[in-house]
């Protein structure tokens, strides 16, 4: 079979305007970011948006700790962090150094170990108002581990969340 240089042309323009058209349909389904202090808001089609606040160990690259914020019927705090930390002692944390409050872990799967807080209308206002929040853990080594969440643009972040 040839092929003459007029249907190559034509091929070409079909095939072209159906990658055209299908790219907006697909970029409609990208995450919206938008950054408030430090914190990230995403908003994705079909799931509620959420804030973000990540903590990396600085030469490793490893996960410490991540904070997200979800605002439903009831917002919530959800932690996760690293697999191998020592889940007896569980975690507690620690606005502007004021009291500390103890929590248990709730469960660890292979994205790292969890725990979520309800956030009630007086934990919300406290971190509104609070420059950062400590968090301490023990490392499978019983080291402590105490990431520090900034709580700059807290407050912006949580009124965009959806």
């Amino acid at each position: 079979m040839k092929l003459n240089l007029k249907s190559f042309f034509w091929a070409c323009v079909i095939l072209t305007t159906g990658l055209i058209a299908s790219f907006p349909a697909h970029a409609q389904n990208q995450p919206v970011s938008q950054t408030y202090g430090n914190w990230q808001v995403t908003c994705e089609e079909g799931t509620p948006c959420r804030m973000a606040q990540t903590v990396v160990q600085t030469t490793s690259k490893r996960l410490i700790l991540q904070m997200r914020v979800f605002k439903k019927e009831q917002p919530t705090l959800l932690l996760t962090f690293p697999l191998g930390i020592l889940l007896s002692t569980g975690w507690q944390y620690q606005i502007d150094g004021k009291r500390q409050t103890l929590l248990p872990f709730e469960i660890c799967n292979a994205e790292g170990c969890h725990a979520g807080v309800k956030l009630t209308p007086k934990l919300l206002a406290s971190l509104k108002r609070g420059n950062s929040l400590s968090i301490k853990f023990f490392d499978a080594g019983k080291t402590t581990v105490n990431p520090v969440i900034s709580l700059t643009g807290f407050t912006k972040a949580y009124g965009a969340l959806k």
